[in-house]
C-alpha cells in the first residue's frame, strides 16, 4: 500500500477502534507488514469505507467470518484470516466459532 492508502487505514482505524493516532499508527504498520498478499485489497477496500470482496483463504472470507460473528471487528477477522494463510488452521477455526458465543 503506498503511503496515502496507510494514511487512509490509521485513519480508519483511529474512527472504528478509538485507539490515539500513535497507537493506530503502529498498529496499521503490523498489519501491513504482515498481511498475506491476498488480503492487501480487503484491507484497502476496508480503510476506504468500500465494500469487502470475498476473497477466500480455505473455505472462509472476511466478510464471511463477520458474518458469522454478527460484527463490524475488522481487525480480529483479518487476524484470524491471517492464521488460516499461514496455516495455522484450527486455531484460527477455533477463534472463528468461539467468537461467535
Amino acid at each position: 500500500m503506498e503511503k496515502c492508502s496507510r494514511e487512509k487505514l490509521v485513519d480508519k482505524i483511529v474512527k472504528e477502534y478509538n485507539l490515539t493516532e500513535e497507537d493506530a499508527h503502529n498498529k496499521a504498520v503490523k498489519i501491513l507488514e504482515r498481511c498475506p498478499e491476498k488480503l492487501r485489497q480487503n484491507v484497502q477496500e476496508w480503510s476506504e469505507n468500500r465494500t469487502l470482496t470475498d476473497i477466500y483463504i480455505g473455505k472462509y472470507s472476511l466478510p464471511m467470518i463477520l458474518a458469522i460473528w454478527g460484527s463490524r471487528d475488522f481487525l480480529s477477522a483479518w487476524e484470524v484470516m491471517t492464521e488460516l494463510e499461514e496455516g495455522e488452521i484450527e486455531t484460527a477455526e477455533m477463534r472463528i466459532w468461539n467468537m461467535r458465543r
